[in-house]
């Protein structure tokens, strides 16, 4: 995916960024720590997919017509659900820096942080094949106005 690509779809951008965190938290669980380092990397880079996650809800919320289909939608939460899982990954490796929390409690924060990547995922992938077909959708929906008018 070129970065056209990815800037022409947020979602496209936010799975390959959430990705990157899956394997950076499988690779922290596999050995059995997380340093310092891994641990300020995590933090930023969920901050910044939660923060893109509220822009696609604001883009798709933004059209007062499409703003009532897209809440209807289960791309809406699975957009919520990828947010909350952001967050939450951002807030287990910060709590490794703020708090100075040891090796052996380390190990357990990956496997957290692992699930909340994997888990925002997975959301972000059910969000962007919902929003696809819905695009689709309205596409198709226009065209068959077009050819009544």
């Amino acid at each position: 995916m070129t970065h056209s690509d990815a800037a022409g779809r947020p979602v496209a951008q936010l799975l390959v960024v959430t990705r990157s965190l899956v394997e950076l938290t499988d690779r922290a669980v596999s050995d059995s720590e997380l340093s310092h380092a891994a641990a300020d990397v995590l933090v930023f880079a969920a901050r910044q997919a939660a923060r893109l996650v509220e822009d696609v809800v604001s883009l798709r919320s933004r059209d007062p017509d499409g703003a009532t289909a897209f809440v209807q939608c289960s791309s809406s939460s699975d957009l919520d659900r990828a947010y909350s899982d952001l967050e939450c990954l951002a807030e287990a490796a910060g709590m490794i820096r703020a708090h100075g929390i040891g090796s052996q409690y380390r190990a357990h924060l990956a496997y957290l942080m692992r699930y909340a990547a994997e888990s925002a995922c997975s959301a972000l992938e059910r969000a962007e094949h919902s929003m696809n077909l819905a695009d689709i959708t309205s596409l198709a929906n226009t065209w068959a106005m077009d050819a009544r008018n």
